[in-house]
C-alpha cells in the first residue's frame, strides 16, 4: 500500500480543524506550522480539501478555514479521496491495460486478485473511521482485533510476525 505525504497531512490538518469555529477559523500559518509544511504547501492541500466539500474557507483579515460539517460525519476515506488515496503500490502498477491483457495469467488473475481484495479492506476500515474517532482517540475501538501484533482474538494461535 502507498498512502502519499499529502494524504496523512490532509488528515493532521483536519485532526486540527476540529476545534476551529466560524469564529476562530484555522489560519493557513497556523496549520503551516502544526504540520511543518510551508504555506503555500498547506494553502494547496486545503485547496483539495475545499474542493472535495471538507473544510469551508471563511475569506477576509479574521479568515481561515473549519470544517463543512462536523468531525463525526467526515470519515479518513473522504479525506484520503480528496487525494486519491490509497494507491496500490505493485509491480504491475505502472503497466499498461494492453500490455497486462497480453500477460495475463491465472497467477497474475490472482495476485489482481489480492491486491483488490487488500484495498478494498484498507477502504472499508477507513469509511468506518471517523475524523471525531481520530481526535477523540476512539479508533482502537474499531479495529475487529482478529489478528494484532501476532495474536488472535479467535483462539486460533498464529506465529508472531517476528516468527
Amino acid at each position: 500500500m502507498q498512502i502519499t505525504n499529502s494524504a496523512y497531512l490532509a488528515v493532521e490538518c483536519m485532526a486540527h480543524l476540529t476545534g476551529c469555529t466560524v469564529e476562530r477559523p484555522g489560519k493557513t500559518l497556523w496549520l503551516a506550522r502544526a504540520i511543518q509544511r510551508s504555506v503555500s504547501y498547506t494553502e494547496a492541500l486545503m485547496s483539495r480539501l475545499r474542493n472535495a466539500g471538507l473544510v469551508v474557507a471563511k475569506k477576509g483579515s479574521g479568515g481561515g478555514y473549519v470544517l463543512s460539517r462536523p468531525a463525526d460525519q467526515i470519515t479518513i476515506a473522504q479525506i484520503f479521496a480528496a487525494f486519491d488515496e490509497p494507491r496500490l503500490a505493485t509491480g504491475r502498477a505502472g503497466a499498461r491495460a494492453d500490455d497486462r491483457a497480453a500477460n495475463d495469467s491465472r497467477e497474475a488473475a490472482g495476485t489482481d486478485l489480492l491486491w483488490d481484495s487488500l484495498r478494498s479492506t484498507v477502504l472499508g476500515y477507513l469509511t468506518r473511521v471517523s475524523l471525531a474517532d481520530v481526535t477523540s482517540g476512539g479508533v482502537q475501538h474499531l479495529w475487529d482485533g482478529r489478528i494484532a501484533f501476532g495474536r488472535s482474538t479467535d483462539g486460533i494461535e498464529r506465529p508472531s510476525p517476528q516468527a
